[in-house]
């Protein structure tokens, strides 16, 4: 069960801060086979849109400036490797072409709905593959964001304040070709977070997104797609989102975690996103201070990791003393 995909670097409708509706989710009981297509259009979307903020083809990892705006780097103690910030603006004359491709965009009153610009922000930053301080090995890579994607957020973001898994489909025995790699080891889920982002002025916030997780064939890469169901409330499978007063709030996000070429055998970890918090924060405030927060998630995960290491460490040596 494969495909060959053809990509080219059009913007696509799935990858989209505009999300998907609940209606347009897999059946809870799809196979393989027929989450297959789905499974392969994200792959068709994402794996280019984050090879633009750092190419594969550049020696120096360099994004595509006539897409991307550095936004400057950053260091933190936590941290062996400096973050670099981007941001690129995706106008709403290309995301009109997009939605019209498509079908257009429905409002709730039926109407066609205003599409809007969407700004990306996006961090970059290089570690040594070691499970020491500042740093963090491969296999805890895979394991806090391959495997435990959602469980490690909630550990490591203080923000984070719950996170359910409220679909998971088997996409056993899919393969497909994208980017010039060989993915498999698909995952399909949806995760609802919820984030505190300024009481008592600002109400927490409920994130629904349908999350899909790819993994290379025989390489050292792996890929994180979220895409948000904006309706997921109206879903009987809903907890978070659904609660007496939440607010739902969106983000797309695509994460390319992968071992870069070479004797070091370096860990890239690059991580774009595009989010709106809904109710009465303004998007141009959002914008504004998105650039600063988003590296922050890197110091974050390398202490928290670090302390996960001792905590570990000290569990077994009580245990080999008893």
């Amino acid at each position: 069960m494969s495909s060959t995909a053809m990509s080219t670097n059009t913007l696509g409708p799935l990858v989209r801060l505009w999300g998907l509706p609940t209606a347009q989710l897999p059946a809870a009981t799809a196979s393989a086979d027929e989450l297959a297509p789905l499974l392969m259009a994200i792959l068709q979307e994402a794996v280019p849109f984050i090879d633009s903020a750092a190419p594969k083809a550049s020696p120096n990892g360099a994004a595509d400036p006539k897409l991307w705006k550095h936004k400057g780097s950053h260091s933190h103690p936590d941290s062996s490797s400096k973050i670099e910030v981007l941001e690129r603006v995706v106008p709403a004359a290309e995301l009109e072409k997009v939605a019209s491709r498509n079908g257009g965009r429905e409002g709730k009153d039926g109407k066609e709905e205003k599409v809007r610009p969407e700004t990306w922000c996006c961090r970059r930053s290089v570690h040594e593959d070691r499970a020491e301080n500042g740093a963090a090995s491969w296999d805890e890579f895979v394991r806090c964001f391959g495997d435990e994607h959602a469980q490690s957020e909630e550990a490591f973001t203080p923000a984070c304040l719950d996170a359910y898994q409220a679909m998971k489909w088997d996409c056993d025995g899919v393969e497909a070709e994208e980017g010039g790699v060989r993915w498999a080891g698909f995952e399909l889920l949806v995760e609802e977070m919820r984030h505190r982002i300024g009481k008592p002025v600002l109400k927490d916030r409920t994130f629904p997104v349908l999350q899909m997780t790819a993994s290379a064939t025989g390489g050292k890469e792996f890929v994180v797609v979220s895409i948000p169901i904006p309706d997921f409330a109206t879903s009987d499978r809903s907890k978070l989102a659904k609660e007496k007063g939440a607010q739902v709030a969106y983000y797309a996000s695509v994460e390319r975690i992968r071992k870069l070429d070479g004797n070091d055998g370096e860990i890239e970890w690059l991580m774009a996103t595009a989010s709106d918090a809904a109710g009465v924060l303004p998007a141009w405030v959002q914008n504004l201070a998105a650039p600063g927060v988003i590296w922050k998630d890197v110091p974050l995960f390398l202490g928290w990791i670090a302390k996960e290491r001792r905590r570990q460490g000290k569990a077994i040596a009580n245990g080999s003393g008893n």
